[in-house]
């Protein structure tokens, strides 16, 4: 397939991809939680009966009572949007090196959340396919022998990497807005919304620590995972927004925006900055 189109509207089609991409991971990250959890207790998902929260977003992975070993509804949803975002973050070009390495790890880290699955709770969820011809049962994976299965050291390698992405590269494109009065507000938003994934989840844990499982529930995962996966979503939303008014994508594809290196001694560092001279040619 060959794009006839001119330069210009290449330029477009791919800045519309990538704020699509932002959106996306916003969308999906704000829809996950819901799906699942009001969605079990609304009886959307054509059960028979309404489904209990459950202990953490993962254990959706097998709720239901017509999940087997080799299908389940809110299977199909916790994996498929966690794929869908998995897809983004790796898609997705960040502005910077660091960022783009980061959403690259974080997305594969997905990844392996959402198709290695935590442990099923009870031996019996089995029991419907256990007289099926080549049944083979589930064995939780571990990693390199440990009691800490992939699932896990994933979700928390994901969390990491995404909170290492806001703390440290949300300033990039929000320094080089032209708009003194738009770079003063971003800056005011992001000082805090590049922490919003420690806060969130610090006062989940601040909370239960205060009133024990009053309400909070013995559902602390449960808890701690919307905390986080609704900051990641917030997070992409206040940048889908910022890059939307500043149009600081649109500089850097015509050439108005490039990085720059810095040396101070033993300490090199690299920023992005406004070009001196042009180069959108004669």
């Amino acid at each position: 397939m060959r794009f006839t189109g001119s330069p210009e509207h290449l330029d477009t089609h791919i800045l519309r991809s990538y704020s699509v991409l932002r959106w996306c991971m916003s969308v999906f990250g704000f829809i996950l939680p819901l799906l699942l959890v009001i969605g079990g207790l609304r009886s959307w998902w054509w059960l028979a009966a309404p489904l209990p929260v459950q202990n953490s977003l993962s254990a959706y992975y097998y709720a239901g009572s017509s999940c087997t070993a080799l299908e389940g509804v809110y299977r199909d949803l916790f994996v498929g949007v966690l794929a869908a975002i998995a897809a983004c973050c790796v898609i997705y070009s960040g502005f910077g090196k660091l960022e783009n390495w980061l959403l690259n790890i974080a997305g594969v880290c997905l990844a392996g959340v959402a198709f290695f699955p935590t442990d099923w709770p009870e031996p019996q969820m089995l029991a419907s396919c256990k007289d099926t011809p080549g049944f083979v049962d589930y064995v939780p994976s571990e990693l390199l022998g440990l009691p800490m299965s992939i699932h896990f050291i994933a979700a928390i390698a994901f969390f990491i990497a995404i909170m290492v992405v806001n703390i440290y590269t949300a300033m990039d494109t929000v320094k080089i807005t032209e708009d003194e009065k738009k770079r003063a507000f971003w800056t005011a938003v992001f000082s805090v919304a590049r922490f919003l994934m420690p806060i969130s989840i610090g006062l989940v844990l601040l909370l239960r620590l205060a009133t024990g499982t009053s309400i909070i529930g013995d559902r602390l995962v449960l808890w701690i995972e919307w905390a986080g996966i609704w900051a990641f979503s917030l997070y992409w939303l206040l940048k889908s927004i910022e890059i939307l008014g500043s149009k600081v994508d649109i500089d850097m594809v015509n050439g108005r925006v490039e990085w720059d290196t810095l040396s101070d001694g033993n300490k090199v560092s690299r920023h992005l900055q406004r070009c001196k001279v042009s180069h959108d040619g004669p």
